[in-house]
């Protein structure tokens, strides 16, 4: 058993929920804000049999997508080496690790 915690960009949340429904899996959601740009995002705990972990990623790979964006001149000011105006961001940033059990109670 493995335990996914996926950080998903604002833009995807919907999406990415519907598309985890209905495959069946649960999952919980909490909000959370990305630490690089600042901007709203969710945070997915999910707890996942090893023979689905793949369906849950392909749900996520389907439903969230990077997109590039403009880097505020506030964060641009906190970067002195950065070059570059804009960055690939959103999407799915996903943890895996092993689960030794669940208890529900």
């Amino acid at each position: 058993m493995k335990l996914l915690i996926a950080f998903v960009h604002i833009f995807d949340v919907d999406k990415v929920s519907e598309d985890l429904r209905a495959g069946g899996h649960r999952f919980t959601r909490l909000p959370s804000i990305g630490g690089f740009l600042g901007e709203d995002s969710a945070t997915f705990v999910l707890a996942v049999e090893d023979e689905r972990v793949d369906d849950v990623l392909t749900a996520f790979e389907r439903s969230a997508e990077a997109r590039d964006v403009e880097i505020p001149l506030s964060v641009l000011g906190r970067l002195e080496d950065w070059n570059a105006a804009t960055v690939r961001y959103g999407g799915a940033t996903i943890l895996i690790t092993d689960l030794e059990r669940v208890v529900h109670t």
